[in-house]
Order: structure tokens, then sequence, then C-alpha cells
């Protein structure tokens, strides 16, 4: 018995000598496909924003990819060629002869990806994963329709669950902190605390809709900041990002 204690002991002490706390900076931001609050379309000033704030992974939402709107333009590849990141790109529906919907810019090279449909009445939604080395990193934008954001926030909370790294999750989820689709997705995700939370409209932000948030069980005991990037013509929201922190082995 003595023996077995000594060798679980010795284990635990094997499992916490391995584990390191890894620190990054992500980013969440509705860029409502680079079209500004004074109508001029720019990939290049979100780039810079992207890149002045050197984020390992960006959360992208509203991006058309070679519609009629914006004819011969991939809104996240001409984003990725700007900034030097591997995009990842999440098609909710299809649009003006192209596609439309949410996206991720990392670093790293993604190992895998897959997009989980996310419901809403008036326009399909999507959560789109991507896995890197120690995490994965989901984009998601939610319906304008609070039933229909209730249902996705359990769908979302039981599909990362499934998860065998720590998840991050970021996106414009439509709704405040006091809502029952929030209420849920706490009781799953830590979300970053800011001082400063509110990042739309852009010009004068009053309300708080944008979020970053890592899963509990890599939260626990580890805190996360956040802070709003001052941007307040490049789209009709600002940018978010946090310091998220996390335990890998």
């Amino acid at each position: 018995m003595k023996r077995l204690m000594l060798l679980l002991l010795a284990a635990s002490l094997i499992m916490t000598a391995c584990q390191t706390t890894t620190t990054m900076r992500v980013m969440s931001y509705n860029v409502r496909n680079c079209t500004g609050l004074d109508g001029q379309n720019s990939c290049e000033r979100i780039a810079a924003i992207i890149t002045r704030e050197n984020v390992e992974a960006i959360a992208l939402q509203e991006l058309d990819s070679m519609t009629r709107r914006y004819p011969g333009q991939d809104m996240l590849k001409n984003l990725a060629e700007l900034t030097g990141m591997h995009p990842t790109f999440g098609a909710s529906i299809d649009f003006m002869d192209g596609k439309y919907g949410v996206g991720i810019l990392t670093k790293q090279k993604p190992l895998s990806w897959k997009r989980i449909p996310l419901p809403c009445r008036s326009e399909p939604r999507s959560l789109l994963v991507v896995e890197l080395e120690d995490y994965y990193f989901c984009s998601t934008h939610l319906s304008l329709h609070a039933d229909n954001r209730l249902e996705s926030a359990e769908i979302i909370s039981e599909e990362l669950s499934k998860l065998d790294k720590p998840v991050i999750i970021a996106g414009d989820l439509n709704a405040t902190p006091d809502e029952e689709s929030i209420q849920r997705l706490t009781t799953s995700f830590h979300f970053a605390s800011s001082a400063e939370k509110y990042t739309f409209p852009a010009d004068k932000p009053d309300i708080e809709i944008d979020y970053i948030g890592i899963a509990h069980a890599q939260a626990k005991d580890i805190a996360t900041t956040a802070y709003v990037v001052n941007a307040p013509i490049e789209s009709d929201h600002r940018p978010l990002v946090s310091e998220v922190k996390f335990k890998r082995r």
C-alpha cells in the first residue's frame, strides 16, 4: 500500500512538472467586410490593427468571399496576405454567388478545422473550430433572435466539451451579459474581464456583445484580462483583445 501511494505521488509530481502556463494574446473582431463607418472598404486598415496588436489568433465575423457585393474579393484571404497569417473560413450561407460567414487567422498553421451549423430562423449561423498544437480556437457570430442564441449556447457548450485540449471561444454573441444565452455559456466558459468592455457601436460604444472566453477546466485559478482597441471608424464594432492564460502539457 505504501509503495502504491509513493508511485501515485511520483506520478502526480511528474504531471505537475510537465505542465506549463501559456499566455497568449487573442482577438475577436466583427469587421463588417472591412467596411468602416466612413463607408470606406479597406482590408489594409483592419490588417494594420491586427498587426499592431500582435495577436496569435483572431476570430473574425461578417466576411464575404467572392460575392457580387465585393466582386473578386475574398476578405479573409486579403487579410491573411496582409498580416502573414493562416486563414480558415467557415461559410455560413451562400450569398450573391459567393459565400458569407466567419473566419479565423492564426500565426500557427492549423492541424485541422470544422464548421458546426448553428440555428437562426432569419440567417444560418456557424461555429468555426480550428485545432492548433496546444489548443482549439473558435469563432462564432450568433443570431439576432434570443431563442436561437440560447439554443446555440447549448450546442456550443456540448460540442466544445468533447475536445481534448484547452478551448478558447471568441465572437460577436449579439447578447449582453445579463441575457440567458450568455448566462448559459458562463457555466462552460470563463469570459475575460475588462474594465473597458463596450465594443458597439464603434464610434461611441456603449454595448457589450463581443466576448473572449476559455473553457472552465483550463481557466481554473488563472485570471484572464481583456481590453478594447481604440478603432472608432474601421468597422461598426471595435476589436476586443484578451491575454489568455492556460496550462498545457
